[in-house]
């Protein structure tokens, strides 16, 4: 069975499928330790672990019926980061993930990918709930859990490291997808 990836929009996002050209964006951002100190894991990554991490995130659709979607820029066509639901097999439910590049952030962007994420899951997979991981240094993802309307679950370490879980009731909260 192949999995059809949908294509979501909010009013400055295309959601979509991961493309080729998208590997050279995403392998620099990879690359750079520092933009990834609070990603697992929190350390620059080769380009043969960059294309690794890619074709994980495209596979998990296949074998999961969702995962993560690639975030771009609709005036602009650019790469922006990623949102979507992250489920690798350690853990026994998707996590609600978004990650920008550095010249994404500070836009909201952030905040519309995933509330564009939670309204997908809620309708067309009538999940009830998801859950996110931060890094407890993590402030902006911090924030952008609670502007979503998650709260903290609980303290634990995933990979090594230090991690919140917040929790977020699906429903009406989230804003409804453009057509």
């Amino acid at each position: 069975m192949t999995v059809v990836i949908p294509a979501l929009a909010t009013d400055r996002l295309n959601l979509r499928h991961w493309q080729r050209q998208d590997f050279e964006p995403l392998a620099a951002f990879l690359a750079d330790g520092h933009a990834n100190r609070y990603r697992g894991p929190a350390r620059a990554l080769s380009l043969s672990e960059s294309w690794n991490y890619l074709c994980e995130t495209i596979g998990q659709w296949q074998l999961r019926g969702y995962g993560i979607f690639a975030i771009e820029q609709r005036a602009t066509g650019v790469l922006a980061g990623w949102s979507g639901l992250w489920h690798p097999i350690e853990l026994p439910e998707p996590e609600l993930a978004w990650t920008l590049f550095p010249s994404a952030q500070g836009k909201g962007l952030a905040t519309e990918a995933a509330r564009c994420v939670q309204h997908w899951a809620a309708r067309d997979l009538q999940l009830p709930s998801l859950f996110s991981f931060v890094h407890p240094q993590n402030k902006p993802s911090r924030r952008l859990a609670e502007r979503l309307g998650a709260v903290i679950e609980k303290e634990t370490e995933f990979r090594s490291q230090p991690r919140l879980v917040y929790r977020h009731v699906l429903g009406g909260s989230a804003e409804p997808l453009k057509s």
